[in-house]
């Protein structure tokens, strides 16, 4: 018989939460990469943007606050709501990350660094790790296992 630890007994992070914190300091991290650049100076997220930043710490904080309320298990029901906000601001965040690199702000001569695609990526595993983590866990086959 297959037996799954009910959300209350858990303390270690599913797949989807782990994606989803890693992602999270992932896009704190980059937004201080460089992102834009004009005429030999260069642009950090949080130089560029004026709202979109906020929603990718917004994005971020979301995604890490679903791991560290689950290991320090503050919260029950914390982790599958957290997690169904972090799918929606990683989504919104994917979102506007992806029509800035479309449409770079300033538009005009502005070249692309590296800085935004791996914000790109890291919005994209917030986002997926929001909906893994919303997912119900998955149980251990003890046969299979062996």
């Amino acid at each position: 018989m297959k037996r799954v630890a009910p959300r209350s007994a858990r303390s270690t992070l599913s797949s989807g939460e782990l994606v989803g914190a890693i992602s999270g300091v992932g896009l704190l991290a980059v937004s201080f990469l460089p992102w834009y650049s004009a005429g030999g100076d260069n642009a950090t997220a949080w130089q560029a943007f004026s709202v979109i930043d906020l929603v990718m710490a917004a994005a971020a904080i979301a995604g890490i606050s679903v791991a560290i309320v689950v290991i320090t298990r503050l919260s029950v029901s914390y982790p599958v709501a957290g997690s169904a906000v972090t799918t929606g601001f990683g989504g919104l965040a994917l979102v506007l990350i992806a029509y800035r690199l479309i449409d770079p702000p300033g538009g005009g001569d502005v070249d692309r660094e590296i800085g935004a695609w791996l914000g790109l990526l890291a919005a994209a595993g917030i986002a997926i790790g929001g909906y893994l983590g919303l997912q119900e866990p998955r149980a251990m086959d003890t046969a299979s296992a062996a």
